[in-house]
């Protein structure tokens, strides 16, 4: 169906806001209707606290101001359950993003919004009129159904028989991608690693890049983990490890490798970093153990060296 040459987005716009805002909000009282503007209205005159979060006096919304209480439970119906007199912006011709285009523009132009018999409310309505349309919206549009293929359905009903056969032990439901994963990662885990030894622990970024390996190994590089990821977190979990907050998060695992007589391999440090009694002369030593010493580690070490007789001088006095 062809629009007319005057029939542009902001037309389309002037049609969407005439029919919700003066559409009474409960049709069925034919006694004394309440256009959507009129209950909003009164809403937007009630006082709210310096950061807007809580009404000053809430027994008004609820008793004594009869329309800031249709406005209020009129947006929480919108939210569960479809309003069919609504007219959402795809009905007007009007996609998301020029819905949005034309809110924007009408702000920008207008310091309120006009309405029959001289009446106006503040701009905020626009917004409040974009949230109900996106969640009509939601609660119009079907979801769409997943991709069913070959593969997927011959795993669907061998699913079906072992559920038929064995009802408790196989359950005929399929667990998210998150969760498999993770399961498959804490398998892994207990089948090659341990938490009962006695020593240093082992390195995350060690064990982060042996999960890696075995994920590429069996999954392909599509699903690599990092130090942030939610698996990784979850294994840590299961390890006995909160890693949610910054404070420790280098610190080594109480992790072992396991032996092939069931007990555990003990942990060898390795790294140079400063960790447990490496001091600077050990860890240079180590670092330095198949080169030469650089320009700027010669700079360095003279400077640690002269820091330290200065300060030895001034303690002396």
């Amino acid at each position: 169906m062809s629009r007319g040459s005057n029939d542009n987005i902001h037309t389309r716009f002037k049609k969407f806001l005439v029919h919700n805002l003066c559409h009474a909000i409960l049709p069925e009282q034919t006694e004394d209707p309440v256009p959507l503007w009129k209950a909003y209205k009164d809403y937007s005159e009630l006082k709210w606290n310096e950061e807007s979060t809580l009404l000053v006096e809430p027994e008004k919304a609820c008793d004594q101001n009869r329309l800031a209480s249709l406005f209020v439970n009129f947006m929480q119906q919108c939210e569960q359950e479809d309003v069919p007199w609504f007219m959402v912006s795809r009905q007007a011709g009007l996609s998301d993003s020029n819905l949005q285009r034309c809110v924007n523009q009408f702000k920008q132009r207008y310091m309120y919004v006009s309405l029959p018999d001289n009446q106006r409310v503040d701009l905020g309505i626009l917004e409040q009129l974009v949230q109900i349309n996106k969640l009509q919206l939601n609660l119009r549009i079907p979801d769409s159904r997943p991709i069913l293929t070959m593969h997927a359905a011959r795993m669907m009903r061998q699913l079906y028989i072992l559920h038929q056969k064995h009802p408790t032990l196989v359950p005929y439901r399929l667990d998210s991608d998150k969760k498999q994963f993770e399961t498959i990662l804490c398998q892994w885990f207990d089948e090659h690693y341990t938490t009962h030894g006695e020593g240093i622990g082992y390195p995350r970024r060690q064990l982060l890049e042996e999960a890696n390996e075995m994920i590429t190994n069996a999954f392909g590089a599509n699903k690599l983990m990092y130090c942030h990821d939610p698996s990784w977190r979850a294994l840590l979990q299961h390890v006995g490890v909160d890693d949610t907050q910054q404070k420790g998060s280098y610190l080594r695992l109480h992790v072992w490798r396991k032996a092939n007589d069931g007990t555990y391999i003990t942990n060898v440090r390795r790294s140079s970093g400063p960790g447990g009694d490496y001091t600077f002369a050990k860890r240079k030593r180590v670092r330095l153990a198949n080169r030469n010493e650089t320009a700027k580690e010669k700079d360095t070490a003279r400077k640690k060296k002269e820091n330290t007789s200065r300060k030895k001088m001034e303690y002396l006095g």
